[in-house]
Formats: structure tokens, sequence, C-alpha cells
């Protein structure tokens, strides 16, 4: 019998690191990354421990628990070979048997827990590092990536960094709409009402508010809004401020935050530049995307030697159009 495969999507980002001013001489984002995972793979060594960072730990909501199973170093093509888990504690699945489809309570685990995983790969061969991260809905996202070395970079671990910014890779940055944008002809958004607070918190616009007002009054599982804000059949039209002041400052938390970003469900925008073209920008769609096929070793176990080879192919060619 021939082995399933599965399409496996992938995103790109930057790793910026930014120095405490005593190490901005001596340390980059390469230099700073390549020390929080000596850190990470000295634990497990020394210790045969993981590092295990909660996300949410100041806040009022479900832990979210992060750690870096393994970071292994490819000297040949100058890549780290990452995964990163997410303790799913407090989400214990059912086993389902698809010959007849009858459900058994998976619940006796002991000292154990279920983890999501994602794989990432570093790309190392510059100052600022590239990542190539698995797109997992359920498992860790880039925002996490990001949380978790900065927290073992800054005060909290090694001290070493003040920031850090996982700077997405878009088909369209948003720097560049955020610079281009004259008038906002449409804008598409849909997100779940529980991360509306979030969003609501951070864009601090009345327009998420009500959203956020609509959402609690009818309880839906998520709201989408679709606004127009210009007739194509009339010839006029007046300028809507309102609607720019709204999108930018939507945008630019967006691209100040990737936690914003991953709160959306969809967030699409038509407009028109500077040079009086229309133009569109899709924060979903819109991110730069690699994609391969992989091998089951065994229902829902992905041979990860294989995804590595592969992927790495796609990596590379992106790499080479870059420079």
């Amino acid at each position: 019998m021939a082995k399933e495969n599965k399409k496996i999507k992938f995103h790109l980002f930057d790793f910026k690191f930014t120095p405490l001013k005593e190490y901005e001489s001596s340390n980059n984002s390469s230099s700073i990354l390549k020390s929080c995972i000596d850190r990470i793979n000295n634990e497990r060594t020394q210790n045969n421990k993981a590092i295990v960072v909660d996300r949410n730990e100041n806040r009022d909501s479900e832990s979210r628990q992060l750690f870096v199973s393994s970071a292994a170093y490819r000297l040949k093509d100058k890549v780290y070979k990452c995964r990163i888990a997410l303790i799913r504690d407090g989400k214990i699945p059912t086993l389902v048997n698809k010959k007849n489809y009858t459900l058994t309570s998976f619940d006796q685990l002991g000292s154990n827990s279920i983890a999501e995983t994602t794989n990432f790969y570093i790309d190392m061969n510059s100052k600022v590092p590239i990542v190539c991260c698995e797109f997992h809905s359920q498992g860790p996202r880039i925002s996490d990536i990001e949380y978790y070395f900065r927290y073992i970079s800054s005060h909290h671990m090694l001290g070493l960094s003040k920031a850090c910014k996982a700077s997405i890779h878009m088909e369209m940055p948003i720097n560049d709409v955020l610079t281009s944008i004259s008038e906002v002809l449409k804008f598409k958004i849909k997100v779940r009402p529980q991360r509306l607070a979030y969003i609501n918190d951070s864009v601090n616009a009345s327009f998420v508010g009500n959203m956020s007002e609509l959402a609690n009054t009818v309880d839906p599982s998520y709201i989408k809004v679709e606004a127009s804000f210009r007739d194509f059949g009339n010839v006029a039209f007046k300028k809507n401020n309102k609607a720019k002041t709204f999108i930018k400052r939507t945008l630019n938390d967006i691209n100040n935050d990737n936690q914003v970003g991953d709160d959306f469900d969809d967030f699409y925008l038509e407009f028109e530049n500077n040079k009086g073209n229309f133009d569109t920008f899709s924060l979903i769609s819109g991110k730069v995307e690699l994609g391969v096929n992989c091998t089951y070793l065994s229902p829902g176990n992905i041979d990860t030697k294989e995804l590595y080879n592969r992927i790495m192919v796609e990596f590379n060619s992106y790499l080479d159009s870059k420079k």
C-alpha cells in the first residue's frame, strides 16, 4: 500500500534582535539567536530538561506553555533544524475507531501531556537570520516562536537583548501599504469574538469596540464585517479620512505585534495608492508561502527528515531569489 502524503505549508520571517546598549558592538541578531539556542541545548544536555515558557503567565487566560524540543545545527547548510512544542494541558483528546467511529476516552496519561509541535528551520548565512516555519493551525505559531526567544534573550535569562521581532515576509509588505495608501475602497475583517479583546486593547479603535459589543449581544462563533467606501457608479466622491485612519492604525499594530495579526481570521483591504492605482492587501493569503508534499511514516506522523530535505530545496530557491 502506498504511503499517504500531505501538503505542508511554510511561512517565512526575519528574526531581528535588538542588543542591549552594552552589547551593541559585540552582538547582532545571529549571535544572540545562537546564544539562545546554546542555552536551550545546554539545559537539555546538562540537566535533561527543557526551558518551558508560559506565554500567558501574566494574563487572565488559559496557559500557553511552550518549549523548543530540539535545535540541531546543520553545518553543511548553516541552518538550525528546530521543533517547538505547545503543551495542551486540559485539552485531552478522544480516540476514534475509524472502523466503526466509536469514541474512547484518553485520560490516563499520568505525568504525560499532549503536545502540538511545529517544525522550523533557521538560515544563519547572514547577520539577520531568516526562518522557514511550518504553518500549524493547532500548534505553535510564529508569534509563539518570537515570544519564546524574546524571553530567553531578555533580562529573564540571558540579558542580551531588549527586543525581538519576527518580521513576516509578505507579498506586499505592510510598510509599503502604509506609505502608499491614499484612499480606502473596501475592507473585510473576520475574527473570533474571544480574540477581539486583545485586538481592541492594542488597536484602541471604536470600530473594534463596536464589533466586540455586537459579539457580546448575539454570541456568534465568529464575526465578519465588510465595509465599502466608494460607489463606482458615481464619479464624485469625498475622502474618507476616518476609514484611512482606522486602517493605518490597525496595520501599524499588526506590523508591530504579531499576536494582533494572529487574532484575525481574515483581514483584506482594497485601496487606491498614491499613484492613483487600485491595489489589494491580504494579511492571510498575502504571506509568502512555500509548500511541499511529505510522506506519513504512520497516521499523523510526518517523515521529518524528508520534510527537511524537501523544504530546503524551496527555501534555498527563495533565498537565492532575494540576493
